[in-house]
């Protein structure tokens, strides 16, 4: 990214802050390890069964390692026990491999990885080493940022290419900064790969940028709610890359809320009363651009069939997969939503290649904004023949039917008909029951080679505070609360919003605190969960979720995506509050025991290397 004029811009600033950061490896485990199941059909074709988000992407590796035509290969997937982005690339290799053996043998085939094949053979969260330069007023105005953001991709390449965009896009946070030079470069090394998991870059860059935040806050002694509010983007007001940020802008509204419900200018850090314990309260506020941006346009489509059954229920196919994030329920709604219907009428079916065009791949938090738009410009084809069909049954004009809550009414003179009837009518009439919709994210006006313009059609924002606990016996961190403000445009569904950053806190929390990936000479040593610990019920802190909604003109009824905002700012926000507690500026994940010993005993090892 190249904005405005880096040199000038540290002309003007009356202070320099410099700091580095390290985050690491982060494995998915996902509860059902990656496997499928192959079919070989009549007429050469193969049916792929799998646990996987990207059907479209297994079907082109099978076909691609089968020789054959994509119409001979249909791929189904199968409920999915969990994914995080760690099925999006790696079941098009498990699926091929099983493909040529069914092939071969003619006969069905199945496997399936054991936990420890698993965690040795998936790619995992890309390991980032930060370098933050930034400039600043003496009013804490931000003038300009230099920031090198180099990534672990492991042995192969994989998603690395994406996760470095989407990192330099987003590595100065939802802040206005005039002047910025942004480079993130992915490493070749002799590791297992690394690829896309919840957040893709995000949460790396925000540990960066938000670390950042704070130790400039205090450098220039002002608090640190009060120092992002004087940079915070506004409507009217530019991203890092230059975009101007018009509807759906609720960053400020997250961040006023979460200091607020935090009581956080009240909050006094410190030795709490029995004297054993360590308080401390952080914060972290982020944006996220929604579904694939600039780089990954030419796949940001996705496509839904409705189809309507004489009994006037409903069966509606989609392109993207429901992988335990609640999908299912939000597209009934949607769908009984467009449609005028109770949810009880709608049927989701599996996703099937044989069912919808290419949707491409269920990643980036787009689920919901593509798919709700593809209800909605298939529901705007079907409504037409429902209507003209009503109208001839009401013995009334067009303009006057109204389909609401499973009743068709003429508006004029009150008569009406119940949904099934409709549907009945619309059979014997011989009209069209089944249509597809299609929804494709706008052209984006940006720049590769500066790394300017429209990066993403839309953001989501967010604001997590954390309240913490450092035992100063044991070194152990305590996270008591979360406070959780997300902005995700309309709640389609609010409690499944809950459940997703309840979720992707706890997941954020085990990344900062405990998860520990290792390696010895190329081979994971924590291949199970007895040496790769992940965050329990005990671990996990209340969540208070708050929702804003900012309403993006562009999603479905408004919506924004949810499922990687809720885990961006968890470990920012509790490294925040532990350095807080502990006096020390932290600048490395994961905050063991044995490094907060380290830094309360005074070999301060651990602690960010700050230039001024």
């Amino acid at each position: 990214v190249r904005k405005g004029d880096i040199d000038k811009g540290f002309t003007q600033a009356d202070r320099i802050v410099e700091a580095e950061f390290e985050t690491p490896c982060q494995e998915h485990y996902y509860l059902e390890p990656q496997g499928c199941l192959v079919f070989p059909e009549e007429d050469g074709q193969v049916k792929v069964v799998g646990s996987l988000q990207c059907p479209f992407y297994v079907q082109k590796a099978v076909a691609r390692a089968l020789g054959l035509p994509l119409k001979q290969v249909h791929v189904e997937q199968a409920p999915t026990g969990g994914a995080f982005g760690g099925k999006e690339d790696l079941p098009s290799e498990l699926c091929a491999r099983v493909a040529v053996a069914a092939k071969v043998m003619n006969r069905p085939v199945k496997m399936v990885y054991t936990r420890s094949e698993d965690i040795q053979l998936t790619s995992k969260r890309h390991p980032f080493k930060m370098k933050y330069r930034v400039g600043i007023t003496r009013e804490g105005k931000l003038m300009a940022a230099e920031v090198l953001l180099e990534e672990n991709a492991g042995a192969y390449a994989t998603l690395s290419t994406v996760v470095s965009y989407r990192a330099a896009a987003q590595a100065l946070g939802p802040y206005v900064v005039p002047n910025v030079k942004v480079d993130s470069k992915s490493y070749y090394t002799n590791l297992p790969p690394n690829g896309a998991f919840r957040g893709f870059g995000s949460p790396q860059a925000a540990f960066g940028h938000e670390r950042m935040m704070d130790i400039i806050a205090a450098e220039i002694q002002m608090d640190p709610v009060e120092f992002r509010l004087k940079n915070i983007v506004r409507p009217g007001e530019e991203t890092s890359t230059g975009q101007q940020l018009k509807d759906g802008v609720g960053a400020e509204d997250t961040l006023r809320k979460a200091a607020n419900i935090s009581r956080w200018k009240w909050f006094q850090p410190g030795v709490t009363a029995e004297g054993r314990y360590l308080k401390g309260l952080g914060m972290s506020t982020v944006h996220y651009g929604n579904c694939l941006g600039a780089a990954g346009w030419h796949m940001d489509g996705a496509g839904v069939k409705l189809q309507l059954h004489e009994d006037g229920t409903v069966s509606v196919a989609f392109g993207l997969v429901e992988m335990g994030q609640g999908a299912l329920t939000v597209v009934v709604q949607m769908v009984a939503e467009a449609l005028g219907v109770s949810p009880h009428r709608v049927q989701v079916l599996p996703t099937s290649t044989r069912h919808v065009p290419d949707s491409g791949p269920s990643v980036a938090s787009r689920n919901v904004v593509m798919t709700g738009n593809a209800i909605k410009d298939a529901v705007r084809k079907l409504l037409p023949i429902l209507e003209e069909a009503a109208a001839n049954l009401l013995e009334c004009a067009v303009d006057n039917v109204n389909i609401a809550e499973d009743k068709v009414v003429d508006v004029t003179t009150g008569n009406q008909v119940t949904f099934e009837e409709l549907v009945r009518f619309l059979f014997q009439s011989n009209r069209p029951v089944e249509v597809q919709g299609w929804w494709h994210v706008r052209a984006l006006e940006y720049d590769p080679q500066q790394g300017l313009g429209e990066a993403y059609f839309a953001y989501s924002f967010a604001t997590h505070v954390a309240e913490v606990r450092v035992d100063r016996l044991t070194g152990q961190v305590y996270v008591d609360r979360i406070w959780a403000v997300h902005d995700v445009g309309r709640a389609i569904n609010p409690a499944g919003v809950e459940g997703q950053v309840e979720g992707g806190t706890a997941q954020g929390t085990g990344w900062a605190l405990m998860e520990r990936f290792l390696y010895q000479e190329g081979a994971v040593l924590t291949s199970n969960l007895s040496t790769y610990l992940l965050p329990t019920v005990q671990d996990v802190a209340q969540v208070d979720t708050v929702i804003v909604e900012a309403l993006e003109p562009e999603g479905p009824w408004g919506a924004k995506g949810i499922g990687e905002p809720a885990i961006i700012p968890t470990a920012a926000a509790i490294v925040n509050a532990v350095s807080s507690a502990v006096g020390v500026q932290v600048g490395e994940l994961p905050l063991t025991p044995e490094k907060i010993l380290s830094i309360l005993d005074g070999s301060t090892q651990w602690e960010t290397p700050v230039k001024k």
